[in-house]
């Protein structure tokens, strides 16, 4: 079996233009859950009552209504936002294991696919809108004063009136140390970006390269070769669906956190 190279990834050059293997991968997830959402408008056309129609229409449904419940206060507006994170990454985790099929069957294929989620920068950009997201949202609900998690100019309210030299250096010390609060928060928001996007990155990618070695190890050691390799696609299944859960899951924390402003002081 050719050795593939897990980390790197490759540029393609297609009609003149250069694709890496993840835009090759998203590109085609996009193209497929676009066919599937016109099969589905098609059926949902001809006949209502289409039991595959009503199937997606019940899981939606049921994954709304598991999020809404959930989220609590979280309006529906950004209840579906965050369904829509989940279905999309767990399409692109499911065609990402599709193609790696694939690859495995053809190894030269690897230079031309690899699961969108194994790039740290698309999952990067997609945490960052999430949790910028939930920042705008706070400063809806609570309107500008929000701002105070982030620059806390009235400081803690330790102090509450300046009426002498020791309060008042006890309120400046009020103030520096909540300003020095507030940037610990502001850590604290590129820090779920990370967190977001390298969770993502490394369980995908320890899922691509788990499934390779094994199918390169049976098909040297073993007379069943597709024993394991079928073992690790069920889990990686698994493993796409709780990683997809887990970011959107996260995500509506995130809202429901920012609509809660903060702690008063």
């Amino acid at each position: 079996m050719e050795a593939i190279s897990f980390m790197p990834l490759y540029e393609v050059t297609l009609f003149g233009v250069k694709f890496s293997q993840t835009m090759i991968a998203s590109l085609s997830g996009t193209v497929f859950f676009l066919i599937f959402l016109f099969v589905y408008a098609l059926m949902k056309k001809k006949n209502p009552r289409n039991g595959l129609t009503n199937l997606v229409d019940m899981g939606i449904e049921s994954i709304t209504g598991f999020f809404q419940e959930l989220g609590g206060h979280v309006p529906l507006k950004l209840i579906k936002i965050v369904v829509f994170i989940f279905i999309y990454i767990l399409w692109c985790n499911l065609v990402g294991l599709i193609g790696d099929l694939f690859v495995l069957a053809a190894p030269s294929l690897h230079y031309y696919f690899r699961p969108v989620s194994t790039d740290v920068f698309f999952n990067m950009v997609l945490a960052f809108l999430a949790v910028t997201g939930s920042v705008i949202y706070g400063f809806q609900a609570n309107g500008f004063h929000y701002i105070e998690k982030y620059v806390g100019y009235k400081g803690l309210g330790i102090v509450k009136k300046v009426t002498g030299i020791w309060s008042f250096i006890g309120k400046i010390l009020d103030i520096v140390i909540w300003l020095f609060i507030g940037l610990i928060e502001l850590v604290g928001e590129v820090a779920r970006i990370l967190s977001l996007s390298l969770r993502l990155f490394w369980n995908i990618l320890a899922g691509m390269v788990l499934l390779g070695l094994i199918v390169y190890a049976t098909q040297l050691f073993i007379k069943v070769p597709l024993l394991f390799p079928l073992i690790v696609v069920f889990f990686e299944l698994f493993v796409g669906f709780l990683q997809a859960f887990v970011f959107s899951m996260l995500v509506l924390v995130y809202f429901k956190m920012a609509g809660e402003g903060h702690a008063e002081h």
